[in-house]
């Protein structure tokens, strides 16, 4: 069944995905499909919590209102950021992997 643009899975079809995406990612971490296959269908209640959390808080209601794009040209400056920063972390974490925030 389809709602709202996604497609309902019965739960042995949520199952095969979370193994076959687990096992596909632990294989090769390169495919973010796989890793987002595997958050979407496990990561439900932990994005309600950070979601409420969100809406719990002026910045992060903002931001949810603002709805700012993640692209290289807003966040090339996170490289130069203090080491103890989530920017920074975010930086070095997409730049071990020669990830790119406009992929």
């Amino acid at each position: 069944m389809i709602e709202g643009g996604r497609i309902r899975l019965k739960t042995w079809q949520q199952a095969a995905v979370v193994v076959g995406s687990a096992v596909g990612a632990l294989l090769d971490p390169r495919r973010a499909d796989l890793i987002a296959a595997l958050g979407e269908t496990t990561g439900k209640s932990a994005f309600e919590r950070v979601l409420q959390r969100m809406k719990s808080s002026p910045e992060g209601r903002a931001v949810l209102l603002e709805r700012p794009r993640v692209i290289s040209a807003k966040v090339g400056h996170a490289w130069d950021l203090p080491a103890n920063t989530f920017g920074a972390a975010f930086a070095r974490f997409m730049g071990s992997r020669n990830f790119s925030p406009d992929d």
